[in-house]
């Protein structure tokens, strides 16, 4: 398949899933996850309550070590806020968000399949809860260790030159789209082709190795979306100071609605591309 194929191919998988996301709730277990972490991000806000307190005091102290009491005392809660809503966040996708995948999967398939699919639950999707939920955690893990350490790896090299820091940013960004497109087939091929968990992975290094050019592209697509939520968070320092400290919880906000709007797209698109590898 030559460059204009393809690109075409990318492109269309993106259209046909905008145009699929209005039929058949397909945006449903996405919203419910959304929702969910919508209801972590105002616990954490509201961390002094008598009532949550006691309950997440253990959590922080553990994540935030000596800095945990900081947490509690305003405007810091909001300088913290990224941070920790992260760590929530990760912990609530590594139970939830590998199960709104295959769900999703399954309404896609239901919508845009052919008659082959027409028999198919989302009992299946909760049915192989387990190992999407496994599979996620593998891949989360490794994001998460790529962007944890790699950082200090470099940290002596990086630290007198913000021209170094941005680029190092951006190729770090660009690595971990990268080694997330590795990964991207594997949970729709556990709903679409049935697969094992190791055979999904199997496909999806398959897809890969065949595609590697198509497939990052396929993950940066969606996943740009969310850059400069993320690197507005980045700078909370700066907005705390020249702006309010509460626009954060906002703009954190609106990094779920975008999360919504892309894990709806990314999925929607993957499992069509799945579909068409099949016919």
């Amino acid at each position: 398949m030559n460059f204009l194929a393809k690109l075409n191919r990318l492109i269309g998988l993106y259209i046909t899933a905008l145009r699929a996301l209005p039929r058949g709730g397909i945006w449903l277990p996405f919203l419910l996850l959304g929702f969910l972490y919508f209801v972590i991000l105002i616990i954490l806000v509201n961390y002094t309550n008598p009532y949550i307190y006691p309950v997440l005091s253990p959590i922080v102290a553990f994540l935030m070590k000596d800095n945990a009491p900081l947490f509690g005392h305003y405007p810091v809660l909001y300088l913290l806020l990224p941070y920790l809503f992260q760590y929530f966040k990760i912990a609530a996708g590594i139970i939830f968000e590998g199960l709104a995948v295959g769900l999703t999967a399954v309404l896609v398939l239901k919508v845009t399949g052919s008659h082959r699919f027409a028999d198919l639950k989302s009992g299946f999707a909760r049915n192989r809860w387990f190992q999407l939920a496994l599979a996620w955690t593998v891949i989360t893990a490794l994001l998460w260790a790529v962007n944890r350490y790699l950082p200090d790896l470099f940290s002596e090299q990086l630290a007198s030159s913000p021209r170094r820091q941005m680029a190092f940013d951006l190729a770090l960004r660009l690595l971990t789209v990268g080694l997330y497109s590795i990964f991207i087939y594997v949970l729709p091929a556990l709903i679409v082709y049935k697969n094992s968990l190791l055979a999904a992975f199997q496909t999806s290094f398959s897809f890969f190795i065949r595609m590697p050019i198509f497939s990052f592209f396929l993950a940066l697509i969606p996943i740009f979306l969310t850059w400069p939520i993320s690197f507005i968070t980045g700078k909370a320092d700066i907005i705390i100071e020249k702006f309010s400290p509460e626009l954060i919880f906002y703009i954190l906000g609106a990094g779920i609605f975008i999360d919504f709007i892309v894990n709806c797209l990314l999925t929607t698109a993957v499992v069509n591309f799945l579909l068409d590898e099949s016919d």
